[in-house]
């Protein structure tokens, strides 16, 4: 079937629902946004417009994540995107980082669906994403982390064990690694890391600091550490992210 058959049956699709898809408008912390099968967005709220950073949703369509967020991210963005497509089953409360426009990123609670025809083709996805910190009663399902989460957003700069991290839920190591990666998609380690990273994201974009500062401030262990583990998330070198 031609792309731009594909791309006319998904917008009179949306075209359908645009009242009800407008709602979003209303949700100043829900960013909704729709794409096309091959990941080009289609639609996007005032919120998403926003935290991309662009004035007009003319600016947003047809372009995808690569134009807007690192390489490593949207790998797993398109990951996920191909799933619920693949599967025809929604993604639901998925915890990511997602990049803000100022270049920071931030942990945030994503959910897609697929948007399919009448006869069941999938035509692209639907999705909404809240930053954590606004996440209000969406963090639910993972309110049982709040200790946890709270203890790695006071101490992460400095060393945290994941045996102190099941403690704060009376748990063995295994019982909270299971539980833990059930609720997030990833061990507390790699959250921690990704945790990290984010803070250093900022750090790298809003402070004088040397790398090795920034390194130290965010709980890695040393220069090295920092690099190996930044480049592992964010697809570059801090200096590379640094200067854009």
């Amino acid at each position: 079937m031609r792309d731009s058959s594909l791309k006319t049956r998904l917008l009179r699709r949306l075209a359908a629902n645009s009242d009800l898809f407008r709602l979003f408008d209303s949700l100043a912390d829900v960013c909704f946004f729709a794409k096309d099968r091959r990941g080009r967005f289609i639609m996007g709220n005032r919120a998403f417009l926003e935290k991309l950073g662009l004035d007009r949703e003319d600016d947003l369509i047809g372009k995808d994540d690569f134009d807007f967020f690192p390489a490593r991210l949207v790998e797993i963005f398109l990951r996920d995107d191909q799933r619920v497509m693949k599967t025809r089953e929604p993604l639901i409360d998925r915890v990511e980082l997602v990049s803000n426009s100022d270049g920071s990123i931030d942990w945030h609670i994503t959910s897609k669906v697929p948007l399919v025809s009448r006869n069941n083709f999938a035509l692209g996805i639907a999705g909404v994403t809240r930053d954590f910190r606004k996440a209000g009663e969406h963090w639910r399902p993972h309110r049982q982390f709040a200790a946890v989460i709270e203890h790695i957003n006071q101490y992460y700069d400095r060393p945290i064990q994941v045996e102190e991290l099941a403690s704060l839920m009376y748990l063995s190591v295994n019982q909270f690694e299971r539980k833990f990666k059930q609720v997030f998609q990833i061990s507390p380690m790699k959250f921690l890391t990704g945790y990290r990273v984010h803070r250093a994201c900022y750090d790298l974009l809003h402070t004088d600091q040397t790398i090795t500062q920034i390194a130290i401030r965010n709980g890695f262990y040393d220069h090295s550490h920092f690099i190996r583990h930044f480049r592992s998330a964010m697809g570059m070198t801090p200096n590379q992210y640094k200067r854009g």
